[in-house]
């Protein structure tokens, strides 16, 4: 796996380069952007039961590896109780687009999930945020989008009636030339393929990957940012003893067939 750097260049009479992270694959944020990710995950008008999950889900660091700016136009899938909508939001600022969208199809198998964001929207409403409930292999937005974010949704697919397929070229088709998915999901264990989807909600990884490089996906980085090697990737991501702890693979890929990007090879 690759891990990654971020560089921060700050311009203070001079230029000099301060290291934010360690790894191989080096991410150059400059410091605009930089103080745009910490001014919004320190906001204080962020939601506490949000601001109680950062310690598990690393916003800081999550945001400046996806290498979202202000103004971008960023496709959230499946934004669940606004976690990451209240970041991108803030982030992308009165001249960035935040389209969030829920699957119709999980909304058809877990009715009770319907209000999450709604619920969130009343207490955190943002102009910049567009949402709305499609069927992913028929999602279509009025402009194409710099990111796309998917969460922890990507093993959901394979038992809510996806055609991922589709779904994949629907999104490939989104993306400004240049653009990127950011893919996190919870690592199965290596025995298991996609039996456990609905069962633990985990999949592995080389399925993932097989699938969005068949859509003309290019894989640019990798992180651990939020690895747990103590996850023994046997129990349901939602037991009290793993709940918001489960190992999970974290993925920028881009949309440009002439970036040079990175083969994926099974961690396994």
């Amino acid at each position: 796996m690759f891990k990654f750097t971020i560089i921060v260049l700050l311009v203070i009479g001079h230029a000099s380069v301060h290291s934010y992270a360690s790894s191989a694959d080096y991410t150059v944020i400059d410091t605009t952007v930089y103080e745009s990710v910490h001014a919004a995950v320190n906001d204080s008008t962020r939601l506490a039961t949000a601001k109680a999950r950062d310690s598990h889900r690393k916003p800081l660091d999550i945001l400046l590896f996806s290498t979202v700016k202000p103004n971008d136009k960023i496709l959230e899938i499946t934004p669940g109780e606004g976690y990451y909508t209240a970041l991108l939001s803030r982030v992308v600022g009165d001249k960035g687009t935040v389209y969030s969208v829920d699957p119709a199809r999980a909304f058809q198998h877990l009715p009770r999930i319907k209000h999450f964001f709604s619920d969130y929207q009343k207490l955190d409403f943002r102009e910049n945020v567009q949402y709305s409930v499609q069927q992913l292999d028929h999602i279509q937005l009025p402009e194409k989008v710099d990111q796309i974010w998917m969460v922890l949704y990507y093993h959901d697919t394979y038992w809510t009636g996806e055609d991922r397929q589709e779904m994949n070229r629907r999104l490939f088709k989104l993306l400004k030339p240049g653009g990127s998915l950011l893919v996190i999901d919870h690592h199965a264990h290596p025995k298991d393929r996609d039996q456990v989807t609905r069962s633990l909600h985990r999949i592995h990884d080389s399925l993932v990957m097989t699938e969005l490089v068949q859509a003309g996906f290019v894989l640019h980085s990798t992180s651990d940012i939020l690895s747990n090697p103590d996850d023994p990737r046997t129990d349901s991501v939602f037991a009290p003893q793993i709940r918001g702890r489960s190992d999970r693979f974290v993925w920028r890929l881009r949309k440009s067939s002439s970036e040079s990007g990175t083969a994926f090879k099974s961690l396994y």
